[in-house]
């Protein structure tokens, strides 16, 4: 089976995951404020267009990355 046949399968946070907010507001702590992932936190983008801005801002190189990629900087933050 293809990677991103696999990635399909995965399930997907939901915008309103209160787990996921958690994690998004303490990611969003660690970034500096000119950064174009913080300000769309901070507007409250959806988080497509979160994760979009951290493939612009060189966080991630995927877009479905950005899951995982919160939840691993915030591990090594511990």
């Amino acid at each position: 089976m293809e990677e991103s046949a696999l990635r399909a399968e995965e399930p997907r946070a939901s915008q309103d995951d209160p787990r996921l907010q958690d994690l998004i507001a303490e990611f969003r702590e660690m970034l500096p404020g000119r950064s174009a992932t913080a300000q769309a936190i901070d507007r409250n983008e959806p988080w497509e267009q979160i994760a979009l801005k951290a493939v612009e801002d060189g966080y991630i190189e995927l877009a479905d990355q950005f899951d995982a990629f919160v939840e691993i900087c915030l591990r090594r933050a511990a």
